[in-house]
């Protein structure tokens, strides 16, 4: 379960930086746009609303800096 405040991943726009959760580790990824390519031909996502890429398990996102 992640915090209330992140969006969930299907909201998620790969080509704008962004803080993503990484259930598999529990941690916070800063996301800065560069992989935004490999991120949509590679992503897949979940039933449970997660999405898997590499070897992350992204549940939810929020902006940079809270903005």
């Amino acid at each position: 379960m992640t915090h209330s405040s992140l969006r969930p991943m299907d909201a998620f726009d790969p080509s704008e930086p962004a803080i993503l959760h990484d259930r598999v580790s529990g941690t916070i990824i800063t996301w800065t746009a560069e992989e935004a390519e490999d991120y949509r031909r590679a992503s897949r996502p979940r039933a449970d609303g997660t999405v898997a890429w590499k070897a992350y398990v992204f549940d939810g996102w929020g902006n940079v800096m809270g903005g």
